[in-house]
């Protein structure tokens, strides 16, 4: 067995209890094969005593095994409500990050989303030797997807611990020392980008686009349910269809509520964005207290869009953005098609916290459908994009 190689499929109880394994061995009857082999066993031949709530994947050598192997595309087929799984996306995800990747959180063999070219490379790096590369066919079909970190607590554990995941800067994300409820936290990330089209991000500007989606979280247990309210952070790209390192950043706020006790981050690639990215050194800075907006008369260190509330909502939401100095600011609403559908201010704000107010009407006075809509600030020095829903 030391000198074997061969594919584990391990399964545990919601308990974290080990409950079976399953080893495929590669086969060594010859010491060379042609070409690529597929290492599977029958239909049936892998019968569990319960649900399975974690399954883990381990592509092994024995401690003597030798030679070169390789191995690809890991499936499972279920025989009950679930069809199957092909985990060959997370293959190249380094190790402290997870990933969902259209349909079912992976390939399936559908290849049409553009996802199968998301992988960990040594082609860019802004610093050390990997980035995160996320690269998009221009004819994919329209469609989410993100690499994400895994969660971390919130209590002080974060430098250090989370650094150390993987030295070349991508496998975990530099975090503050303290972070307590209300503390305005800015996340950046580097990004070196090819093959944009200006045009459709013109046309999609809440959809032609990459960013970020910070959650907050009550645990840190696999199975403990994600927060779904955590903001879209949409970075606006210039018109240009390649640009080398820059830093892109995005501010939110730790919920006002001392039981969310862990964060993570997800590089977010959302659903009409085509071309190449490359993501690198994603840190987590606290910036300060948030103060709230509405009659504060602190000036802001940065321009800020802030979350909409209540998120979802029916019929009105408050959408509040900052402003570290008076500027011409456009503020409008769109739909999951990148249309226009509300102009809520247009023309010069003072500097501050602000206020405005949608109603679930478009320029025509019409009450719009419910759904998914986008709020873009553009104010000259920047522009934001963040996501909310309308449920009636």
């Amino acid at each position: 067995d030391d000198e074997k190689w061969w594919v584990s499929y391990s399964f545990y109880d919601s308990a974290g209890v080990f409950i079976g394994e399953t080893k495929l061995p590669v086969d060594q009857t010859t010491a060379s094969s042609s070409g690529w082999l597929a290492d599977t066993n029958g239909v049936g031949a892998t019968v569990l005593p319960k649900d399975s709530w974690k399954t883990i994947i381990k592509f092994v050598g024995g401690k003597n095994a030798t030679g070169t192997v390789w191995a690809d595309d890991f499936i499972f087929t279920g025989r009950g409500d679930w069809a199957g799984q092909d985990w060959n996306a997370g293959v190249g995800v380094p190790t402290g990050w997870y990933y969902w990747l259209p349909p079912n959180g992976g390939n399936d063999g559908l290849l049409a989303n553009g996802f199968e070219n998301t992988v960990l490379t040594t082609e860019a790096a802004h610093s050390g030797l990997n980035s995160l590369k996320f690269d998009l066919p221009f004819d994919r079909q329209p469609h989410d997807g993100f690499v994400g970190t895994k969660r971390f607590l919130l209590n002080g554990t974060g430098i250090g611990t989370i650094a150390q995941l993987n030295p070349e800067g991508l496998g975990g994300i530099s975090m503050p020392s303290t972070v307590n409820p209300g503390d305005l936290l800015r996340a950046t990330v580097w990004i070196k980008a090819s093959n944009l089209v200006p045009d459709s991000a013109a046309a999609y500007p809440a959809t032609w686009s990459v960013g970020l989606t910070p959650l907050f979280d009550k645990g840190n247990g696999n199975n403990l349910g994600y927060n779904p309210t955590g903001p879209d952070l949409m970075f606006t790209f210039p018109a240009v269809t390649s640009f080398e390192w820059t830093s892109y950043s995005a501010d939110f706020t730790v919920p006002n509520d001392p039981s969310y006790k862990v964060m993570e981050v997800r590089l977010h690639i959302y659903a009409r964005f085509t071309g190449t990215v490359y993501f690198d050194d994603l840190t987590v800075q606290k910036m300060g207290t948030s103060t709230g907006v509405g009659g504060d008369t602190k000036i802001p260190a940065t321009y800020m869009l802030l979350e909409n509330y209540p998120n979802p909502f029916n019929p009105t939401t408050t959408i509040q953005y900052a402003l570290p100095q008076t500027a011409n600011v456009s503020l409008s609403i769109y739909n999951v098609l990148g249309q226009h559908v509300r102009t809520l201010v247009e023309g010069t704000v003072t500097t501050g916290y602000h206020n405005a107010t949608w109603d679930g009407r478009n320029d025509q006075g019409q009450t719009v459908h419910s759904g998914v809509y986008f709020y873009r600030l553009t104010t000259g020095q920047s522009s934001f994009v963040k996501k909310m829903l309308l449920m009636k």
